[in-house]
């Protein structure tokens, strides 16, 4: 019998410091020491240098010998880079799958993560929303049933959530964000893929409006 093996110390450092870093406890420009990580996850310190190692692979961040690690800050060129990629994988997949004969399942997991955000509490738990909100564009861009692409976008919505927790909610941006997911659904239900792709377009230029403008203000 094969005996499933959890997740490495290792892993779990990295999963540990990565969330902290992505819902604001470690803020951007501050140091992370590997005692802190060691002592909250229960680890040794090599597995949580093996995590910084990978971290600062990914440009989250930068690391100091003896002193520890500093969280690199979100700068205006990453948003903007981001942004970008995400228009393109976004507007490609939502085309995809929109036209996918079996597309009904997909419709209901973005139903799912809807209801999922509506639940949550803002400003109390901006973390869960968040990765609701991730799960919904993953969970498109994965019925493409494209891995190289999915596994890229991953990565893009990792620097998303940085950013976004960087700078804080943006006032008013929820509701609205609601009612947009709902309307790219709808499309994707009713299988108009050059709407689905409009209103992919229209979502994430708002969010990137939404974010240079708290940008300019912090």
């Amino acid at each position: 019998m094969t005996l499933l093996r959890g997740p490495s110390a290792s892993d779990r450092a990295y999963a540990w410091t990565r969330d902290r870093i992505l819902d604001g406890t470690f803020a951007t420009g501050g140091m992370i020491s590997e005692g802190e990580v060691c002592g909250s996850v229960g680890v040794s310190r090599t597995p949580v240098r093996e995590a910084f190692l990978r971290l600062a692979a990914e440009g989250v961040l930068e690391l100091f010998p003896k002193r520890g690690a500093f969280v690199v800050p979100v700068t205006p060129a990453e948003m903007r880079d981001v942004i970008e990629a995400r228009l393109l994988v976004e507007q490609w997949a939502v085309g995809v799958v929109a036209l996918l004969p079996d597309r009904a399942q997909t419709v209901r997991l973005l139903d799912e993560c809807i209801a999922e955000m509506k639940e949550v509490r803002l400003p109390d738990d901006p973390l869960r929303y968040g990765l609701a909100d991730r799960r919904f564009h993953e969970t498109i861009v994965e019925a493409t049933e494209n891995s190289h692409v999915a596994a890229f976008y991953r990565s893009l919505r990792d620097r998303q959530l940085r950013i976004g927790s960087a700078l804080g909610l943006v006032r008013g941006r929820t509701e609205r964000s609601h009612t947009e997911h709902q309307g790219i659904t709808n499309a994707i239900a009713e299988g108009d893929a050059e709407l689905a792709a409009a209103l992919v377009r229209d979502h994430i230029g708002h969010n990137r409006e939404a974010l240079e403008l708290k940008l300019r203000v912090s």
